[in-house]
C-alpha cells in the first residue's frame, strides 16, 4: 500500500480533509472507473502483439477480455511462461510512453472525487495494475491528493476477483467490510465486492462493459459518476447493510 500526500504540486484540494467516521469507506477501481484508459490499453496491446506475434490479429472481444485480469493471466493465454515477464516489461514500457497521449479522466471523475473528499469520505484506490502505472494515471488526471491510500497489485494477497485484497484494504484503512463500498467498471470488480461483503457499485459508459456488469448484479449500476455522492447519502435505499 502506498500512503499518498494530501497535495501535489499545482494540485490543492478545495478544503482541508476531515474524515467523518460515520461515513463508509469508498474504494475505487481506477481504469475505466476514474480514468478513461480504454484507448490506451487497446493500443498498448496492439503494439505488443505487433512486435511479439505479428501474424496474430486481436479481435474486439479479446481486447475487451483484457480488462480485469492481471497481465500475467492475460499473457499466459498467448505466450509460454518463460516469456511472460519479458512481454510484460514490453507492455509496461509501451503503456508508459502512451500515457500522456491517450489517457483521459472519466467524465466528472475529478469533480466527484473532490465532492466526496469535501464531504468527509475516506477513499482509496484498489487496482489489479502495478503501482507505477497506477500512480502515473492518478497523477496525469490530478486525482492523487484526494486519496488516502493506493492498493496496487504488489499490495494484494490475491488479485480480483478474489476478495482477499479488498478485505485487506478495508482492514488496513480501519473499516469493517460492512462499512465499505467498492466502485468498479468490470465483472471482476463486482465479483470481488460481492465475495468480500462490500456494497458494490458498477459504473461504465461502455455498452459492452455494461452488459457484463448487469450479468454480475451489482447492488447499484450508474452511468454518471455525479450520481455517486447522492447514492451514498440515501441510507434507506441500501439493499445490504445500513452503513451510512
Amino acid at each position: 500500500m502506498e500512503k499518498l500526500p494530501n497535495s501535489n504540486a499545482g494540485q490543492t484540494p478545495s478544503s482541508k480533509h476531515t474524515v467523518d467516521p460515520q461515513k463508509p469507506l469508498v474504494l475505487f477501481d481506477l481504469d475505466g472507473t476514474l480514468i478513461d484508459s480504454q484507448n490506451l490499453v487497446f493500443e498498448t496491446f496492439r503494439q505488443v502483439f505487433a512486435q511479439k506475434l505479428p501474424d496474430y490479429q486481436l479481435s474486439p472481444e479479446e481486447l475487451y477480455s483484457f480488462f480485469g485480469p492481471t497481465l500475467e493471466t492475460t499473457f499466459l493465454r498467448y505466450f509460454p511462461p518463460e516469456e511472460v515477464e519479458d512481454v510484460i516489461d514490453l507492455y509496461q514500457k509501451i503503456n508508459k510512453d502512451l500515457h500522456y497521449m491517450l489517457l483521459r479522466e472519466m467524465p466528472h471523475a475529478l469533480e466527484t472525487v473532490q465532492k466526496l473528499y469535501d464531504e468527509g469520505y475516506a477513499m482509496g484506490i484498489f487496482s489489479n495494475k502495478r503501482r507505477e502505472p497506477v500512480l502515473l494515471g492518478m497523477e496525469i488526471c490530478h486525482l492523487r491528493p484526494y486519496f488516502e491510500a493506493v492498493f496496487a497489485k504488489e499490495d494484494q494477497p490475491a488479485c480480483k476477483p478474489d476478495p482477499a485484497g479488498l478485505l485487506h484494504a478495508a482492514k488496513v484503512m480501519g473499516y469493517p467490510k460492512e462499512k465499505a463500498v467498492y466502485v468498479g467498471d468490470n465483472a471482476a470488480d463486482i465479483q470481488a465486492a460481492h465475495r468480500a461483503g462490500f456494497v458494490s457499485i458498477g459504473y461504465t459508459l461502455d455498452t459492452v462493459q455494461r452488459t457484463a456488469l448487469e450479468k454480475e448484479g451489482p447492488d447499484y449500476l450508474i452511468d454518471d459518476l455525479r450520481q455517486l455522492p447522492f447514492l451514498l447519502k440515501e441510507e434507506s435505499k441500501w439493499n445490504k447493510n445500513m452503513i451510512l
